[in-house]
């Protein structure tokens, strides 16, 4: 091509090369394309994650603000020995399901019994009798292995071992078919060893300790436990009870209260026996009680009263001729059998705390004491000497703690079903 002016050679075009990429590559190298790696949770990741938090959440906090459930000891406490221990059995109501682990063990409602060992205060069992709402259990008699409960369904028969039932409501030989659905139908006859037991007919039936078969009562079993036992009616609920002056183990010494100056709040510990009179110790209680012994169960002894002298004592001295009827029902001091009585008595006039206290009935020396929430609860004492007391922890009026005074005047006490 000739050179025109003006304009320059015309050159070829460049060499056209392949530069296009693609994640497949060519027909003659294909390529597979790497999988894309997540860079977050996704849609689903979203939505759960959160909601699980959130789930975490409201589980710790219902785990860590939960209220404790309520415990009321239930006045039905029983003594046993199993194995060289000492224990006191201890039915209570459990009410309310309390932290996420303790609803995954309990019933909302339940009525449950727990072994104490009365030495160290340790819980050896704790089972659960019922989950109705209002239901009573009180212990009539233990052997060696048994444990019979009077409960609202019947009697009930529990191994010591372990707390397991042996035989339910309605199942004891001699008493199928006719047992009393009564709390009020069953007590123990200490004299021949034995629980009795009332069935719907009106028959007195026996049952030895540690048998599993009930027997028909004997003629003299059955005249002593009549008008005692009652086919129909709850297990009785026996309160706590004090009194300005209890008698003694010997029957004849007593203690009392006296006021400090008429009409004063507080009252010295006075013991009146054979010798005479003496105070124990110095100090002053305010609005103060005499803690009762309550041991039994069912009460079988009689007072014969004329009417017309009681009446001519109330209107000459009411306080004393009070005194003088209830001293003669029999009335003891909780405590009284290792040497010591137990008051219990206010802190400071006035006040809505209440406290109690161990005396030493030989020093007069207050030997343990303890703050409650309210008055007491029944008192009684085992055979190894060993007083419990149904008490309110401090700052609270539920009677769900269990003060055990040991036969040398120390105590303790027992949170119940709170381990």
């Amino acid at each position: 091509m000739s050179h025109v002016p003006g304009y320059s050679s015309a050159r070829p075009f460049p060499d056209h090369r392949q530069f296009v990429r693609s994640p497949y590559g060519t027909p003659t190298n294909p390529l597979t394309p790497k999988p894309k790696r997540s860079r977050g949770l996704g849609l689903f990741g979203m939505i759960i994650v959160p909601s699980l938090g959130i789930g975490a959440i409201a589980v710790g906090g219902e785990y860590l603000t939960a209220p404790e459930p309520d415990i009321a000891v239930q006045s039905g406490i029983g003594f046993a020995a199993y194995g060289g221990t000492d224990l006191a059995l201890v039915p209570y109501d459990r009410s309310g399901s309390g932290d996420l682990i303790s609803s995954m063990r309990h019933e909302m409602f339940e009525v449950r019994l727990a072994a104490v060992d009365l030495a160290t205060g340790d819980t050896e069992w704790d089972v659960r009798l019922s989950e109705e709402l209002s239901w009573k259990a009180a212990v009539v008699a233990a052997g060696e292995h048994y444990a019979y409960l009077a409960t609202d369904d019947g009697l009930t028969i529990l191994d010591l071992a372990d707390g397991d039932v042996v035989t339910e409501p309605g199942d004891i030989p001699g008493l199928e078919g006719a047992q009393a659905v009564s709390g009020a139908a069953y007590a123990f006859d200490s004299g021949i060893g034995a629980v009795v037991a009332l069935d719907v007919n009106g028959g007195v039936h026996t049952i030895a300790l540690d048998a599993l078969e009930a027997a028909p009562a004997d003629a003299d079993t059955t005249a002593a436990w009549s008008g005692l036992l009652f086919a129909e009616g709850s297990v009785p609920d026996i309160g706590g009870m004090t009194s300005t002056e209890a008698l003694l183990a010997d029957d004849e010494s007593s203690v009392r209260l006296e006021p400090t100056a008429a009409g004063s709040l507080g009252s010295n510990l006075v013991l009146d026996g054979p010798e005479g009179q003496r105070a124990l110790g110095t100090r002053v209680f305010y609005e103060a009680g005499i803690v009762l012994d309550q041991t039994a169960l069912v009460s079988s002894f009689t007072v014969e009263i004329d009417v017309d002298e009681l009446i001519d004592d109330m209107l000459e001295d009411p306080a004393a001729a009070g005194q003088n009827l209830w001293t003669g029902l029999g009335t003891a001091a909780a405590g009284a059998g290792s040497g010591h009585v137990l008051v219990e008595h206010r802190t400071e006039p006035g006040t809505e705390a209440y406290a109690m206290h161990v005396i030493d009935v030989a020093t007069g020396q207050v030997t343990a004491s303890t703050a409650t929430g309210s008055r007491l609860g029944r008192a009684l004492t085992g055979p190894g000497g060993h007083t419990v007391v149904i008490a309110a922890p401090e700052g609270s009026y539920w009677l769900s703690d269990l003060v055990v005074v040991a036969p040398g005047g120390s105590l303790k006490r027992v949170e119940i079903g709170r381990d």
